[in-house]
């Protein structure tokens, strides 16, 4: 389900293309528009812009459409920074996510996520619910119980310090080969009441009991990287014997 986006227009200042020739030539041509640093500078929000940037339609970001091939969606549950909602998307292109369910939070194409993602967002299929809190919520569950009746196993995360009174497993122990929704919570307030309650199946990633939790971003490393590792050791496995 994954698609590459061609930019529709890259705008280079003549400083950045005399230092870049040999990278320039991997572009388009007919895509190139020259500009001044000054014009440049007022398009983007960055401070100190590197001298090219690139214009991609909104048309042309993947949206998401459930495929019976799919087998790794990740939800992000209000998500407030857009720096972990960038990463988050980054790790998840390199773990081979198929899609993304958005509850809320930063929106994926604002320009602070979209320079945090290395244009992660540009390449993966997410959907954003979109509402008040309950309708999200409920949009989201349903999306969840459809993907749970076709055979999805659904995992939320929790800190490792408050899992005293759950049913959990250490995120090395579950079986990553199934079909598998993985869902990272919050960063102040973790995984929706609800949502836990609907799905309770929680994994974890054990740690010093000196720190009572993981930044979102740094907890994805992970759980995602995980399932990659797993089929990974299994083909070298299969390869040996």
């Amino acid at each position: 389900m994954k698609s590459g986006n061609s930019p529709s227009k890259i705008l280079v200042t003549e400083k950045w293309l005399k230092k870049n020739q040999l990278l320039s030539k991997q572009f388009d041509q007919s895509l190139i528009t020259l500009v001044s640093e000054e014009v440049l500078a007022s398009a983007i929000s960055t401070i100190h812009p590197d001298g090219v940037a690139a214009l991609v339609e909104i048309s042309s970001i993947p949206k998401y459409q459930f495929n019976s091939k799919d087998d790794f969606v990740l939800v992000l549950d209000r998500i407030q920074d857009p720096g972990n909602m960038g990463n988050l998307f980054r790790t998840a292109l390199a773990a081979g996510v198929d899609a993304i369910f958005l509850v809320g939070g930063a929106h994926p194409l604002s320009q602070k996520v979209l320079r945090a993602s290395s244009g992660a967002v540009f390449n993966l299929p997410f959907q954003r619910f979109e509402g008040s809190e309950e309708e999200i919520i409920n949009s989201l569950l349903k999306s969840l119980y459809q993907l749970s009746n076709v055979g999805f196993k659904i995992f939320s995360t929790s800190s490792y310090s408050k899992i005293a009174n759950k049913p959990s497993k250490p995120y090395w122990e579950i079986d990553w080969t199934r079909s598998t929704v993985l869902i990272l919570g919050n960063e102040g307030q973790g995984i929706h009441k609800k949502i836990q309650e609907a799905f309770n199946e929680t994994i974890t990633i054990p740690h010093s009991e000196l720190v009572e939790s993981l930044n979102v971003a740094c907890v994805a490393v992970p759980l995602l990287l995980e399932r990659k590792r797993v089929a990974y050791t299994s083909n070298t496995y299969i390869k040996s014997d």
